[in-house]
């Protein structure tokens, strides 16, 4: 499960579509959409540099001026809807 630990890894079965305030990702084998605001949409670009949650939360909070910990926990709650969705794979 997702947890500041494991690195993670897109899912090559999804797509993702970037809208004005955020994205919609499709993952082809289940055809389920999910809709990422405009944070889980840089969290999703940011896992195109590193696979690390504590790294993606790391760089997050510099890009928005909050702390480490409270990054963290945002990008370890999105890691697991978009695991338990088939999105990412650990």
């Amino acid at each position: 499960m997702a947890n500041a630990g494991p690195d993670m890894k897109k899912n090559p079965s999804v797509v993702c579509t970037e809208l004005d305030e955020g994205a919609v990702l499709l993952n082809l084998d289940t055809r389920y959409y999910f809709n990422l605001n405009e944070t889980g949409l840089r969290i999703w670009q940011i896992m195109d540099e590193c696979q690390h949650p504590v790294a993606i939360a790391e760089k997050l909070a510099c890009e928005y001026d909050v702390t480490v910990e409270r990054s963290t926990a945002s990008v370890v709650s999105l890691m697991r809807d978009l695991e338990k969705e088939g999105l990412i794979i650990f």
